[in-house]
């Protein structure tokens, strides 16, 4: 009798604790929804009278780069005409994580008037990876960066370094061919899959205000 007893109150146990944790996970999904929202509306209302941009901040939009259900934020900084982002694009991205909005990291975009850098930045939807690539004009030096986001930050997981004038190159440190680099790289990140950050179709500040209230 004392045994069915005892196994009783164990699937009772059992049963009551299954229930707490299926029942707890949608109320803790929407808190993290309210969280996100008011920590990006905080952050791009800061960033849109910073001095660190010319002018402040231009454009915003929400993407997925990793596969959960919270979205990344891209901030983009539009080319002027003065010395300092002068045809190419800045784009700050940041992530909610541990209760805050995380800048992940600045990047860029475009052509440099004054010669110099070449580039683009791209990403695979909801595979957390991201791809940096650019070139320096004047030596044909370039670098395909790969990055992964783990844990609240880019983390690099690959790189390949080219120079188009000698046609060599590298991945990871290791000199091959040029087909055997391009099989490398899209082992890696799926270039064919890939959304470039200067593609993306951005939205202005107010609009950005009322997607996040």
């Amino acid at each position: 009798m004392k045994t069915k007893v005892k196994t009783v109150l164990v699937l009772l146990l059992t049963t009551a604790l299954v229930l707490q944790v299926f029942t707890s996970v949608p109320s803790f999904a929407a808190e993290t929804d309210t969280d996100y929202k008011a920590a990006y509306y905080k952050l791009i209302k800061e960033l849109h009278n910073s001095d660190e941009f010319e002018g402040g901040t231009d454009r915003y939009k929400l993407i997925y780069l990793d596969n959960d259900s919270i979205p990344e934020l891209l901030v983009v900084d539009v080319p002027s005409d003065t010395y300092h982002n002068n045809g190419t694009y800045r784009y700050d991205l940041y992530t909610f994580y541990d209760g805050k909005a995380i800048l992940l990291g600045c990047y860029a975009s475009g052509v440099a008037s004054a010669g110099g850098y070449r580039g683009d930045t791209s990403y695979i939807k909801k595979s957390g990876k991201l791809l940096e690539t650019y070139v320096a004009a004047a030596s044909g030096d370039g670098e395909n960066i790969v990055y992964s986001l783990q844990n609240g930050e880019m983390v690099e997981i690959a790189r390949g370094a080219f120079n188009i004038a000698s046609e060599t190159t590298k991945w990871n440190g290791k000199e091959m061919s040029s087909e055997k680099y391009t099989k490398k790289l899209n082992k890696v990140f799926k270039t064919k899959k890939a959304i470039s950050f200067e593609g993306i179709k951005t939205i202005s500040y107010r609009s950005m205000r009322k997607k996040l209230k």
